[in-house]
């Protein structure tokens, strides 16, 4: 029997306790917040780590672990089990290259997600998806996961604010885990790196950050191949649909054009997509997102 460090959420603190039994000389760690620097203080002596949750949770898991054996059981769209890498939050954002955990999907544990969790792992999982498929370093495989990806996602934009069930949310996981393959081999670019700003500077979830971005550099990129995937005619509509899908979105106060263009500019990602992106049209970018 083996020894385990089991890191859950709030909600999946009694799913963590059912998986202990399995275990010997279990350690619990409760995870309410996106990994920071204090993370890597943590030493790690038992013999295996599992991450029950998010995104959040599956990152810490995957930073604790290091070279031990680390499961991932994922509970949303954010596809962290399928990545070799983690995000750590402070000032800056930094990525951690990881060990790629072992996923285990349990269709059984019962996932209830609030709403606003709910659109925050929707609009990451989608620009994980969007961002591979527009992507430099995109291959036929990356590909294959993409377009798998958003068809499963784009089931659910019309009526993403209503009541999923179980059965839902374990599609959109699995939606997720698709659009995390694709990642893992292309790497995000311009929307995440755009997101990380709005994540550092007012505190906005790193999903949400994500679908606050999304439609305009959707409409900027303005890949012809993109809609047809969402089974639509044109850019236009599937920027109406992104809009229309996710709302509503938190307001900023006193959103900064100039500071959140310094600051994702300093990401290489950001020109990893098929446009160059450069700080005078970003700043007209994202004009427009403050103005809606």
């Amino acid at each position: 029997m083996q020894s385990a460090l089991i890191v859950h959420s709030k909600h999946t603190k009694n799913y963590a306790k059912k998986i202990a039994k399995k275990y010997k000389n279990v350690i619990f760690l409760e995870v309410t917040k996106p990994p920071t620097e204090e993370i890597l203080k943590i030493r790690n002596d038992r013999d295996i780590v599992i991450g029950i949750g998010g995104g959040s949770v599956i990152d810490t898991a995957k930073i604790i672990s290091k070279d031990k054996r680390c499961i991932a059981i994922p509970t949303t769209a954010a596809g962290a089990a399928m990545t070799p890498y983690a995000t750590i939050w402070g000032k800056e954002k930094k990525s951690v290259t990881t060990k790629k955990p072992i996923l285990k999907m349990d269709y059984e544990l019962l996932k209830n997600l609030p709403l606003n969790v709910m659109q925050s792992t929707v609009f990451d999982a989608l620009s994980h998806a969007i961002e591979s498929f527009w992507s430099k370093n995109a291959t036929l495989q990356s590909r294959k996961y993409s377009r798998k990806a958003i068809k499963l996602i784009n089931r659910y934009l019309s009526k993403i604010n209503e009541h999923l069930t179980k059965n839902d949310i374990n599609e959109l996981i699995t939606a997720g885990n698709l659009a995390g393959h694709s990642i893992a081999i292309t790497k995000t670019n311009v929307i995440h790196a755009v997101s990380y700003p709005i994540t550092i500077k007012y505190g906005v979830d790193h999903g949400t950050a994500c679908g606050i971005v999304l439609p305009y550099f959707v409409k900027y990129i303005d890949d012809k191949e993109l809609p047809k995937l969402f089974r639509l005619n044109s850019t236009e509509e599937l920027v109406a649909l992104l809009k229309k899908s996710f709302i509503p979105l938190p307001e900023i106060e006193n959103f900064n054009v100039k500071l959140i263009a310094r600051m994702a500019i300093k990401y290489d990602k950001i020109n990893q997509g098929p446009k160059r992106i450069n700080k005078k049209n970003l700043e007209e970018i994202l004009k427009n997102i403050r103005k809606n």
